[in-house]
């Protein structure tokens, strides 16, 4: 077992509302709706967002590149516990497929659904601290920083009711799920890489997993892998636990990160 240490959270089996609907939030984006309960079974996933020490030792480890904004094989000085910002989602599914050999966890990213429980917890809440927006309590172009923050800098104020820190704000990050209209249906083929982690062609190889039962849904989504959180540069709109957004898989971005999770053995 490695000494890796990616604080992981468990967030116990529950159902909890997926998405927005006007009653609770009036400005909510017609892609958020309509709301939904889903059961979520039991999973782990980092109390804060793989941050720029953790990838430099990835990096070490297997001659992964390095983000793009990062002077050769070093990042930024002084910005060790920042989250790593600049790495497209196939660099994230790499750090991940890492992390599961180094720890011995099936490590991955998580789906949308799993983000946004672990940050919203089972009451629908608009952030994750609450329903009111509050300045102070994450890292928004409010706070006018202009920059990350270190991760675990607005806890324990501004994390979820299961402890996760960061789910507003700082950096927006990848989510496994390929992005698609609601009602969420992981059997649309916006989950089809759950049948093939870590594999690195993973959207290539979407329709040949035979686990899509609308291939001309599959077809639209190429090339939009989904993002959640708001981030440094945008405002208390994009931090609600709800927002919903998407990226090209290659996309590398000064405020897009990720974090990791995994489902226990049985």
């Amino acid at each position: 077992m490695s000494d890796i240490d990616l604080n992981f959270v468990k967030i116990p089996a529950s159902e909890f509302t997926m998405g927005s609907n006007r009653s609770s939030d009036p400005k909510a984006h017609e892609d958020e709706m309509p709301a939904q309960r889903l059961l979520v079974s039991d999973f782990f996933i980092m109390r804060y967002p793989v941050t720029n020490a953790q990838y430099a030792r990835f990096m070490e480890a297997t001659g992964h590149r390095p983000p793009l904004f990062w002077e050769g094989v070093s990042c930024p000085a002084g910005e060790e516990n920042n989250p790593v910002v600049g790495v497209s989602y196939y660099d994230a599914i790499a750090f991940c497929a890492w992390a599961a050999e180094e720890t011995g966890l099936p490590v991955r990213l998580p789906t949308e659904p799993e983000w946004e429980k672990a940050a919203r917890g089972p009451q629908v809440r608009l952030y994750s601290w609450g329903n009111e927006w509050k300045k102070g309590v994450c890292n928004t172009n409010e706070e006018k920083l202009n920059r990350t923050s270190p991760v675990g800098q607005y806890s324990p104020v501004g994390d979820s009711p299961y402890g996760v820190g960061d789910m507003g704000g700082n950096v927006q990050e990848w989510c496994s799920s390929l992005f698609g209209p609601y009602p969420y249906d992981p059997a649309d083929g916006r989950e089809a890489h759950v049948y093939d982690l870590h594999n690195q062609d993973l959207l290539p190889k979407l329709l040949e997993t035979g686990c899509t039962s609308m291939p001309e849904s599959d077809e639209a989504s190429f090339g939009k892998t989904v993002i959640r959180g708001g981030s440094w540069r945008e405002g208390k709109f994009q931090s609600r636990c709800a927002y919903r957004s998407w990226a090209a898989p290659m996309h590398r971005s000064d405020d897009t990160g990720f974090r990791c999770c995994y489902e226990p053995r049985n």
